[in-house]
């Protein structure tokens, strides 16, 4: 193994943010379709139910 240390410059740095923050903005574009296809498709009551039933138990357990 070598001590060598590989060294990013902030050229580096930045670019690697710019490509996370655009990754971020296409996953939450994503789940937005997904969220808005699965309403449309189930309608706005049951999916509102499920979402609280679910919110409850992740409650449930982060309670415990």
């Amino acid at each position: 193994m070598s001590n060598d240390l590989q060294r990013h410059t902030d050229q580096d740095l930045e670019l690697a943010r710019s490509k996370g923050q655009m990754i971020g903005w296409a996953q939450g574009a994503g789940a937005v379709i997904a969220v808005s296809l699965v309403f449309s498709l189930i309608g706005w009551i049951p999916t509102v139910l499920v979402l609280g039933a679910v919110g409850y138990l992740i409650y449930r357990v982060v309670k415990k």
